[in-house]
């Protein structure tokens, strides 16, 4: 049993069914409709810690070799992604991030001098910038395409998904999660999986868990067609100020983080933030301002204290992979792998010690992720 559609429960679905397992997914929406609809799309190994820069390498293989694996693509597309920096402190953690992702295998990846990013992305503002970082074998892929991929393909497994199927209450013998119980019925399940994303904390609610997942805002615009920005070009972060860019069909995506927004479920738009990107937009690659809006929505980060995820088991037939920190998508294909293998073999295929659901209890620390837009 796997509680929640979204990109996370259904490549779980795809690798618990592929190995032979009876799947059941229920979701309160629709497949992909909840936080996995509202990401960027983002795919990168581009990241602090070991663990991270390893499931980012897997994620683009496997991503890479998508339709081989589901029947459907991933619309994957290698356009990289760009760092820039901008304080000595930045570059210097960046610096030794990318030591570190070498030593991992990640050899493509490469540091910049500010006058070299100018040819990667015109009309960028460099001056004052310190450095940058390139990873051209990271990229994009489709959210939609991604999550119905491994549906469809669970689906053709014999994997039944529930959509419009909220949760009533656990079903419980003893101490162990036996199921859960939902408007059309109960359904019994000797392991249930909360890939719950953002509304993971409020399902743990329900047996008396207290899940350190935070949602927090996103907001992301999309202008109309837009000549200013090559196809080609990358996801383009400036890690200072958090505001990011890159193309999405003939327009331009882009977005920034708001530390003023406090922590909740609201997916509305604020408009009036438009004003603020574009005020740093205007310093950092002004061609955005010549380009037009044409929609915008809100998604939700799932935060946790030292932004590492939590995958594993909570407590007797119940198991967790949740608290993603906005890099959900792109840790989906590996994530439901490794814990498929897990599940169906009592061992995961990595140690996913660093991210024990019950480290924060435990008083238990790990290196935090710092490469967190």
């Amino acid at each position: 049993m796997i509680v929640g559609a979204g990109v996370m429960g259904c490549s779980l679905a795809f690798y618990l069914s592929r190995s032979g397992r009876r799947v059941v997914v229920i979701d309160r929406g629709r497949i992909g409709q909840g936080a996995t609809a509202a990401c960027a799309g983002g795919i990168r190994a581009q990241f602090s810690t070991e663990i991270n820069i390893r499931m980012g390498m897997e994620a683009k293989r496997l991503l890479a070799r998508f339709v081989e694996e589901t029947g459907q693509t991933a619309d994957f597309r290698r356009v990289g992604y760009l760092f820039l920096l901008t304080t000595d402190d930045e570059r210097a953690r960046f610096h030794e991030a990318l030591q570190v992702q070498r030593s991992c295998g990640l050899d493509d990846v490469v540091e910049l001098e500010p006058t070299e990013v100018r040819a990667i992305v015109p009309g960028l503002e460099t001056d004052d910038l310190s450095g940058a970082t390139f990873c051209p074998s990271d990229g994009l892929a489709g959210p939609n395409e991604v999550t119905y991929g491994f549906a469809n393909a669970a689906r053709r497994q014999g994997a039944v998904i529930h959509e419009d199927t909220p949760i009533e209450a656990f079903l419980m013998s003893g101490g162990t999660v036996t199921g859960v119980r939902t408007a059309v019925g109960e359904i019994a399940s000797p392991e249930t999986v909360i890939c719950a994303g953002p509304w993971s904390a409020p399902v743990g609610t329900m047996l008396g868990l207290q899940l350190p997942i935070v949602p927090s805002r996103r907001q992301v615009f999309v202008t109309e067609p837009f000549s200013g920005i090559r196809r080609s070009s990358p996801m383009t972060i400036d890690f200072h100020t958090s505001f990011y860019f890159h193309p999405e069909g003939e327009g331009v995506l882009f977005g920034m983080s708001d530390p003023a927004v406090p922590p909740g479920d609201d997916t509305r738009v604020d408009w009036s933030f438009l004003e603020r990107i574009t005020a740093v937009a205007e310093q950092r690659w002004p061609p955005l301002l010549e380009a037009r809006v044409k929609t915008a929505w809100a998604g939700l980060y799932e935060n946790t204290p030292d932004f590492q995820p939590l995958i594993g088991p909570l407590q007797a037939g119940l198991w967790i992979a949740g608290g993603f920190s906005g890099h959900g998508f792109m840790m989906a294909p590996v994530v439901g792998k490794w814990l498929a293998a897990w599940i169906v073999h009592g061992a995961a295929p990595i140690d996913l010690r660093a991210f024990a659901p019950d480290r924060f209890a435990a008083g238990v620390r790990v290196e935090p992720e710092r490469n967190v837009v």
